[in-house]
């Protein structure tokens, strides 16, 4: 009887933890946090992370965003925004343009991957993408910015404009969940 009990709790428990998951993959009024995504429209890269170092204010969502032109050179975004359903911008409260060499959110120039030697033996080798450090060829690296937990939700747009005046607009729900 102690079996089938337990079992039963069990049951229970996992009945509440997949509802309470699937209720919350909705999101339809909560905020959202960013995942990794990369986006190209009009010949241009726009590649989004979310705050992999936790380094955001508590009450702020961060979204770390890189542009590459046509050319596949690196481009400063001129504004960022959120974008409500009325065209209202929202402002970040926080941004910084970091240079080349600051790379700990994005998780570059550094690169672990497995080694195969003539033993067989399978072992861990960190590398150095140069590519990554040398390729921007220019001091910009990638933009930080914040934006309160409240504001970053399912019904807004992320509207990027790079200095040439192309604007882009991304849904949040495609570059968070």
């Amino acid at each position: 009887m102690r079996m089938r009990t337990s079992r039963c709790a069990a049951l229970a428990l996992m009945a509440a933890l997949f509802a309470t998951s699937a209720s919350g993959a909705t999101h339809t009024g909560g905020s959202l946090r960013p995942i990794r995504n990369t986006t190209t429209q009009a010949g241009y890269t726009i590649d989004t992370v979310g705050d992999t170092l936790g380094q955001a204010r508590p009450e702020n969502t961060r979204l770390i965003i890189r542009v590459f032109a046509p050319d596949k050179k690196i481009m400063k975004p001129a504004q960022i925004a959120l974008v409500d359903k009325s065209g209202a911008a929202i402002k970040p409260v926080f941004r910084e343009d970091r240079k080349v060499g600051y790379e700990e959110n994005t998780g570059l120039p550094i690169s672990v991957s497995p080694q195969a030697s003539t033993s067989g033996y399978s072992g861990t080798g960190v590398g150095i993408n140069l590519n990554k450090i040398f390729g921007p060829h220019g001091s910009y690296s990638y933009t930080k910015v914040d934006w309160p937990k409240a504001v970053f939700t399912a019904d807004k747009q992320l509207q990027i404009a790079v200095p040439n005046g192309q604007t882009f607009l991304l849904p949040l729900t495609s570059l968070a969940k």
